[in-house]
């Protein structure tokens, strides 16, 4: 990470250094959601509309009754270790504890999202940004990208008009940069919900990186293996899944390593068997990775030496 340069230094100190410090030291932003949580709020709304059955999964017709007993055996290890089919924390939990969200300080048509920033970071960004005129907590960050590039085009879109200092990325990801910036500088919380990220975009040398895989190939270079959580200069980064600080492992990335779409309804598709590196037969190799990648175990602690028993069953279970 970076140092503050002179730039992010003068919008420091134009909205106050001292309260500035001081509230991003009070604050925890949680990323790797939608700008509403969305992704969190859609898998809530999808585990509550299934049928309420023994098991939190099932697993494919056409194996063998001695294969079903041995998977439906390790079925609630990987329930524990990799929870994929239970929302666990519900998104009302993170709103109620008025976490916050860099996609607050950016913004969305037709939402209010933007009036919960933290108004001293809100406008500390703003400055930061290089956006025209005023700060004020009744203008989203978007409307203000918008009004200073005389645009309509939406700010993470890769052709968006750019200020020149932001070195090529678009606004939505400096934006980010600037929050992450403040949490290394003067401390505070950031909570990366990993869920429903594609780690190949993350891990992969060559590949298409949206802003959250930008956000996680760097805060990864933080973490050790065996650990949920790492220091960040004055910061500290926590690593959640599904709404839980849980220690990430490699095997938490396979089980959704690449973008896919369902044929039908054209929706994204979150660990199915379609998002897992080794279904149908799909690898990698490994020279293909970035170093980050070693920074973390094979597998939780409880599925240690029966590693490819557990990917076999979990590529057997419905998403």
């Amino acid at each position: 990470m970076k140092q503050m340069g002179i730039p992010e230094w003068l919008a420091a100190d134009r909205v106050g250094r001292e309260q500035l410090a001081q509230a991003f030291a009070q604050s925890t932003f949680v990323y790797g959601t939608g700008g509403t949580g969305s992704t969190i709020v859609k898998g809530l709304k999808r585990w509550a509309s299934r049928p309420r059955t023994r098991a939190a999964a099932q697993v494919h017709g056409g194996v063998s009754a001695a294969l079903a007993a041995r998977d439906q055996a390790l079925v609630p290890v990987i329930a524990r270790e990799l929870n994929l089919f239970d929302p666990g924390r519900r998104a009302s939990t993170y709103l109620a504890l008025e976490l916050q969200m860099m996609d607050m300080y950016y913004g969305q048509a037709g939402n209010t999202l933007y009036t919960k920033r933290i108004p001293i970071i809100a406008e500390y960004i703003h400055y930061a940004m290089g956006f025209t005129g005023a700060f004020s907590m009744d203008e989203s960050g978007r409307d203000a990208y918008q009004r200073t590039f005389a645009t309509q085009a939406e700010g993470w879109k890769g052709d968006s008009p750019k200020h020149p200092a932001w070195a090529g990325n678009t606004a939505t990801k400096e934006i980010s940069r600037f929050v992450r910036l403040g949490i290394y500088t003067f401390g505070g919380t950031l909570i990366f919900e990993g869920k429903e990220v594609y780690y190949s975009q993350v891990f992969k040398q060559k590949s298409y990186i949206s802003d959250t895989d930008a956000e996680a190939r760097e805060l990864f270079t933080f973490f050790r293996p065996g650990q949920s959580e790492a220091q960040y200069s004055k910061g500290r980064i926590k690593f959640y899944w599904c709404g839980k600080e849980t220690v990430p492992t490699k095997l938490h990335f396979l089980t959704n390593w690449t973008w896919e779409q369902d044929s039908v309804t054209k929706k994204s598709l979150t660990h199915a068997i379609q998002n897992m590196a080794h279904a149908g037969g799909r690898s990698f190799d490994a020279g293909e990775l970035t170093a980050t990648w070693n920074n973390f175990n094979d597998v939780p602690l409880a599925m240690v030496g029966k590693e490819e028993e557990y990917l076999s069953v979990i590529e057997r279970m419905h998403p």
